[in-house]
């Protein structure tokens, strides 16, 4: 909830930045608003202490596992801890927050588009790689299968 709210009793639409903050810390991290380590902890503060040591893995949800294009995710989390701010002047509005995400989907989109491509097994019995780039040519690699 946002820390706001406790004071005044009045939601706005700077405490629904402050939600929208928690739900993308529990996508990205995989873990409960309240976490119990071994206290009761705020995904917030958990985040925070884990962002501060500079390991972004050590927040990702494991189950990731690594399909993920990093500098997109340290995106999300920024953003975030920018929505989970304690004064809501300090929070961004959704608008601003759309954006920032829009950006997070434009690295993974690019992630995914390096990466992509098929494979074949050729005469030989190799597997052959070809890759997924718009210079209009293919590159081919061969593995063995």
């Amino acid at each position: 909830m946002d820390p706001e709210y406790y004071a005044t009793l009045q939601l706005t639409n700077k405490s629904d930045v402050f939600s929208f903050g928690v739900v993308l810390l529990e996508i990205v991290t995989g873990q409960p608003a309240i976490l119990n380590d071994p206290e009761p902890t705020s995904i917030i503060q958990w985040t925070r202490q884990r962002l501060a040591r500079g390991n972004i893995e050590g927040v990702v949800d494991t189950s990731m596992h690594g399909e993920h294009d990093v500098n997109g995710i340290w995106k999300v989390g920024d953003t975030a801890l920018k929505c989970t701010a304690q004064a809501a002047e300090q929070r961004p509005t959704m608008t601003d927050v759309v954006a920032l995400l829009h950006e997070c989907l434009e690295l993974e989109a690019e992630r995914n588009h390096m990466n992509a491509g098929f494979n074949t097994v050729g005469s030989d019995g190799h597997v052959n790689r070809y890759s997924g780039y718009d210079t209009g040519m293919s590159t081919n690699v061969s593995e063995s299968s």
